[in-house]
């Protein structure tokens, strides 16, 4: 009812009457105002609605199975994540041996490099200016604020970080066709295998104390695997539902009414489950993980940790502390 106030607070009539603003078949025009080309399908479904309220199943039920997901999810990801903290550092830190470190050592070619550090960059700021977006009293979110009367800087901030993603994932796709490498690396080596259960499982008995030693780390394992894939599936939905936000008349005009709160729900959700995930999962790897702190610097030189190379070779030293018997790892 909120949308006919822009006709005048003595022009209030209820939604059942014809001569209202409000009124199904007269919703069109009056949103259409603010929301040109809007077509007939958009008075189908009601406007701007609670996803609290049952009475609206599509944003209802996008946001009950993102809480589950994201509680699934990230909840996961913290008890793994701790286990591998206490293991590790009770067990003992992985150290590599004195001398070169081989060719494994590099981690990340300049190809992989320039669309990792876009990524970087632009997740960032869609992180900062979508959050901003949603929360724009928020003292964090002030800066964006600047000249919002003339001019809507916290929207075009958040569409450069998008245009900036998808330059990186064309980056990234570029560099997967002119790399025969870089193919066999990404597309052959982050499809799911048996090898990936077996490693899960054999690191479990080890987080639980039911194996004496860690299972063989390799250059692609299951936690590289789920990141990569989770990310490219949520730069779709994200792209997707995106757009829709962005080109909202189109919309509006040719989709079925409610199709824009449920793109806004998902993106919402989806943004909170993958900024969890890079501080749950991401961070930890890079920063948290005792085989690699206080960084593991392969963003910046593009080869991995010493730690980590002679971890995935098998050829690091477990230091056991009180131990006079140290261990292999691998």
């Amino acid at each position: 009812a909120n949308c006919g106030s822009c006709h005048g607070v003595h022009d209030v009539l209820p939604a059942t009457d014809p001569a209202s603003h409000i009124h199904t078949d007269n919703l069109a025009n009056t949103c259409g105002q603010c929301h040109p080309g809007a077509g007939k399908s958009f008075p189908i479904g009601p406007i701007h609605v609670d996803a609290h309220d049952r009475a609206n199943p599509g944003v209802y039920w996008v946001r009950q199975i993102y809480l589950w997901l994201i509680f699934v999810t990230i909840g996961g990801m913290i008890v793994h994540n701790a286990l591998d903290l206490y293991r590790t550092a009770r067990g003992g830190i992985p150290r590599a041996p004195h001398g070169e470190i081989p060719d494994e050592g590099v981690r990340m070619v300049p190809g992989f490099g320039v669309a990792h550090m876009l990524m970087l960059v632009s997740f960032g700021v869609l992180v900062y200016s979508g959050f901003a977006l949603k929360y724009p009293d928020a003292w964090w979110a002030a800066p964006l604020q600047y000249g919002s009367e003339q001019f809507d800087l916290r929207g075009w901030v958040h569409r450069v970080g998008a245009i900036l993603m998808l330059a990186a994932v064309a980056v990234h796709f570029v560099h997967l066709a002119v790399d025969r490498d870089a193919r066999r690396c990404m597309i052959r080596g982050m499809i799911p295998t048996l090898a990936d259960v077996r490693e899960f499982r054999d690191r479990m008995l080890w987080y639980l104390g039911l194996r004496p030693d860690p299972p063989h780390t390799p250059k692609l394992g299951y936690p590289e695997k789920m990141e990569y894939l989770a990310l490219m599936w949520g730069i779709l939905v994200m792209t997707v539902t995106g757009f829709l936000l962005w080109f909202e008349n189109w919309t509006l005009a040719y989709l079925p009414g409610g199709a824009d709160d449920i793109a806004t729900a998902i993106h919402w959700y989806e943004a909170i489950l993958a900024s969890l995930a890079i501080l749950v999962w991401h961070f930890y790897f890079v920063l948290i993980d005792p085989v690699v702190y206080p960084m593991d610097t392969a963003w910046l030189t593009g080869r991995g940790h010493r730690n980590r190379v002679a971890e995935r070779l098998g050829t690091a030293v477990r230091d056991l502390p009180g131990s006079t018997r140290p261990k292999v790892r691998g």
